[in-house]
């Protein structure tokens, strides 16, 4: 399939150098972008981690405070016991875990300096970074990483990320500098799985004090806690004592909830805060012309989809799927969702991706999807629910489109739009029926798909199972060449296109937008904003 000209891809070919902004705007043109979209590529700049140097330590201006925008409310502060995004955007500025990874998605050293891997792929060794301390004054030893692993690990945690150590059959600390890993079969992926802030350490006498950590936090990380208000803010400061000084620059972090982009817009443009995150599309213009303003971001490792529940009539019919399918128009959906800054897909991983594969996506079919529709025995169509984000407006949006798509074939989708907690909750119970939603930070394929379709997952959300897929996650896990990966990736992507659990909408570039005084922000495809523990302030 040819490539699709958007806003995204332009943007991208800009800041790569493929394209001249003058290029882009033709390119555009000749495509039929709206004015208001060829004026974005063509006036922003933006600033992606390839185009950045960090500057040297001993040029730094250190102190002040980076007041952020953050577009939800963090809510579930408990590193083992959340699957909000908009927690790991807190998160990751208190906790560490074992490996890190850099803005390439390469990982690099954390809590461990570094590890073996054993030849049959069974057993990690870490060695652990000496003179790490916990905010409350510890020391950081290797029973911590035992603690935290088996925390996450007890069913009775009821951990969302359990799940990623099913091969793990011991931790242990032969001494406190030293953590083993003892896995029931190789898995690929494991290290990555160890980059993910789901995976922090943490101090088991800060858990057993307060339960849990949801309403506090004890890391290691570079900005310690001081105060979290619901739906208002998080207050974050310096932690003296952190291991790799002279980070952090800053004297800390104030990390406003602020869910209507246009509020975060104005914020920022007014200099009530330093930093936003989810810099909407639309406003790129507007920051363009605001010499004071800086504007950061790329295509991200994120999946924007529609899921059904095939637990619950008539989604467990696979002809009802097909015409779903086939009655979406991905055009229309960016358009709203993310005012065209995105590309469309319909597959799990982008072509450009080494686990992505090609897929030409259909144009819409009505008639087609109602004839399916009453092969299937709904030939006057049928009533649902839609769920969705009531804090993210790029899904809710979304949403509202497919609702109008749907009634062209019958079927009458009242929307539900909940709150981040309430969502989760519902959707991991399997408590819906058509949702639309996303999964971000994937670092490795594995990350995504044993996650979503393995049928051995206990967050696993729309019932789907195919002893296919069990069969080749299996494989993709245990084996280490990236070629073999990616072919056992595709096929697993060529099923689920069968399947139809999801239907993947589309790829969105993420915008981060900044005062010009905040220096050495890098954008990072996964989304984090944990590159903020090099930041400093020139003023």
């Amino acid at each position: 399939m040819a490539h699709d000209v958007t806003i995204q891809s332009l943007v991208s070919d800009i800041t790569h150098g493929r394209l001249t902004r003058r290029e882009a705007v033709l390119r555009g043109a000749a495509a039929g972008l709206a004015m208001p979209a060829l004026a974005a590529i063509g006036g922003v700049g933006v600033i992606s981690a390839a185009a950045q140097e960090a500057t040297p330590a001993a040029d730094v201006v250190t102190g002040g405070v980076l007041r952020v925008g953050l577009s939800a409310d963090p809510a579930e502060l408990d590193p083992h016991l959340t699957s909000l995004t908009a927690a790991w955007h807190v998160i990751e500025h208190v906790y560490e875990g074992l490996v890190s990874y850099d803005e390439t998605l390469a990982p690099i050293p954390s809590l461990a300096e570094s590890w073996e891997i054993s030849e049959d792929g069974l057993i990690y060794t870490f060695a652990l970074r000496q003179g790490v301390k916990f905010h409350n004054g510890r020391d950081f030893v290797a029973d911590d990483v035992v603690y935290s692993f088996n925390r996450i690990m007890d069913p009775a945690t009821a951990s969302p990320s359990a799940s990623d150590f099913a091969t793990v059959v011991s931790v242990e600390a032969p001494d406190a500098a030293t953590a083993v890993v003892t896995l029931s079969a190789p898995d690929a992926s494991f290290i990555a799985k160890l980059m993910g802030s789901s995976i922090a350490i943490v101090p088991q006498e800060a858990v057993e004090e307060n339960g849990d950590l949801m309403q506090t936090m004890v890391g290691t990380g570079p900005f310690s806690f001081v105060e979290y208000i619901p739906n208002t803010s998080v207050t974050l400061e310096r932690f003296a004592d952190y291991w790799d000084a002279p980070l952090p620059y800053l004297d800390g972090l104030e990390l406003t909830v602020a869910i209507d982009p246009t509020v975060r817009r104005t914020a920022l443009v007014q200099g009530a805060v330093d930093l936003i995150e989810y810099a909407p599309v639309q406003d790129l213009p507007i920051f363009e012309s605001d010499e004071s303003i800086a504007v950061y971001g790329d295509q991200n490792t994120n999946i924007r989809y529609m899921a059904f529940n095939l637990a619950v009539e008539p989604f467990d019919i696979l002809e009802v799927r097909q015409a779903i399918a086939m009655v979406i128009d991905r055009g229309p959906i960016i358009q709203s969702a993310v005012f065209g800054g995105g590309a469309p897909t319909n597959t799990v991983f982008p072509p450009t991706y080494w686990a992505g594969i090609e897929s030409e996506i259909p144009a819409p079919d009505i008639e087609g999807a109602k004839a399916l529709l009453a092969e299937a025995g709904y030939p006057d169509g049928f009533s649902t629910v839609l769920h969705s984000w009531a804090q993210y407006p790029f899904l809710s949006n979304a949403a509202l489109v497919i609702q109008e798509q749907l009634r062209q074939i019958g079927i009458e989708a009242e929307t539900d739009f909940q709150e981040n907690a309430i969502y989760l909750e519902n959707y991991f119970a399997g408590n819906f029926e058509l949702s639309v939603t996303g999964t971000s930070a994937y670092v490795d394929p594995n990350d995504v798909i044993e996650n979503n379709f393995a049928t051995s997952r206990t967050n696993i959300a729309g019932s789907y199972s195919n002893p296919e897929v069990d069969t080749l996650i299996a494989e993709g896990i245990a084996t280490t060449d990236q070629e073999a990966r990616a072919e056992i990736y595709a096929r697993i992507q060529e099923i689920l296109l069968e399947d139809l659990p999801w239907v993947n909408l589309f790829i969105a570039t993420q915008y981060e937008a900044a005062k010009t005084y905040v220096m050495d922000y890098v954008h990072i495809a996964t989304g984090t904003n944990k590159s903020i523990r090099s930041v400093w302030l020139d003023q």
